[in-house]
């Protein structure tokens, strides 16, 4: 018997029959077939245990939810505190959390005057798209090739074609890709003058961490100066001190107009992202505030969490 809590299962073949059953069979047979038989039980610091007992090194920290490691004490004790007085919040009214959590961040975000929050980084990035186009009033995307930004309603149309051919959601003629690094595509496809927004991660990270050529992310940026578009740093899994600067693209020395956050923001304790807008893009929240609403975007106990990893990270 396999006792966690609230949660039993007989054997661990008993959980993967349910696993299969009733959760995600695909993904579940994924793992058995490759032979990797984890399920992952305790987490402390930097380790797993499988619920067999094993200990592993957690080397992937899923994206950088981890950084500061598997129920980090510090962060664990701030939301226990938080529980005595703060709950999701009410997105419709100004919150304590929530304003707290924005000055933090946009006190270290050099050039960004606004913070909009979400739950995940895939709805930071829809965000992220909205307020470009809204700035720009043009409506195309310009994207890299096998990048990743999500798999939300206009994330997902800016990634690889496995995430949106199944959905029918490829947007071919709105959302254009090129190669990294390759900035005779990035020109072309900018030269038009009617893209809202080229998004890139400082260092695409599911195509492998290729590294940005000396001079290509300033060129880029210069080529939407140039061209009239946004230029929008996806900083998920680049961000919070992850390549030695707060942000990576401050290590680059380029400035985005937009930027987005999440995965180790939340502390790998409560979801939570947030998308950071200078005042151009962040233009419609002056007209409309109301015109994104997410119920559980910048939810208060998330940002109660979120303003602590900041504060630890300086």
């Amino acid at each position: 018997m396999y006792d966690f809590g609230p949660f039993k299962f007989e054997s661990k073949q008993d959980f993967f029959d349910k696993a299969i059953r009733f959760w995600n069979p695909d993904k579940t047979r994924f793992w058995q077939k490759a032979g990797i038989d984890l399920v992952i039980g305790k987490r402390e610091g930097y380790f797993l245990y499988d619920m067999s007992g094993r200990r592993l090194i957690d080397l992937h920290l899923n994206g950088g939810t981890y950084n500061l490691g598997h129920r980090n004490p510090e962060l664990v004790e701030t939301l226990k505190s938080a529980l005595d007085y703060f709950d999701i919040g009410n997105h419709w009214f100004p919150s304590v959390a929530r304003t707290a959590l924005a000055e933090s961040l946009v006190d270290v975000s050099p050039g960004m005057k606004y913070a909009v929050f979400a739950p995940g980084g895939a709805e930071a990035v829809d965000i992220a798209i909205k307020s470009a186009r809204y700035a720009t009033k043009r409506r195309k995307i310009v994207s890299i090739i096998k990048g990743y930004h999500g798999h939300s309603g206009l994330a997902v149309a800016t990634g690889d074609d496995r995430f949106t051919k199944i959905f029918l959601s490829d947007q071919p003629e709105m959302f254009i890709q090129v190669p990294f690094n390759d900035i005779d595509a990035m020109e072309q496809a900018l030269q038009g003058e009617d893209v809202a927004a080229l998004i890139m991660e400082t260092i695409p990270a599911t195509y492998g961490f290729p590294m940005p050529k000396d001079g290509y992310l300033s060129a880029c940026k210069a080529l939407c100066e140039k061209h009239g578009a946004m230029y929008i740093a996806d900083e998920v899994q680049t961000g919070l001190m992850r390549t030695g600067s707060m942000w990576g693209w401050q290590a680059y020395g380029v400035q985005p107009d937009i930027m987005v956050t999440a995965k180790g923001l939340s502390g790998g304790l409560y979801p939570i992202s947030a998308t950071l807008v200078n005042d151009r893009a962040g233009g419609w929240l002056n007209e409309d505030g109301a015109a994104h609403i997410s119920t559980t975007g910048g939810a208060e106990l998330g940002c109660v969490v979120a303003h602590k990893v900041i504060e630890m990270l300086q």
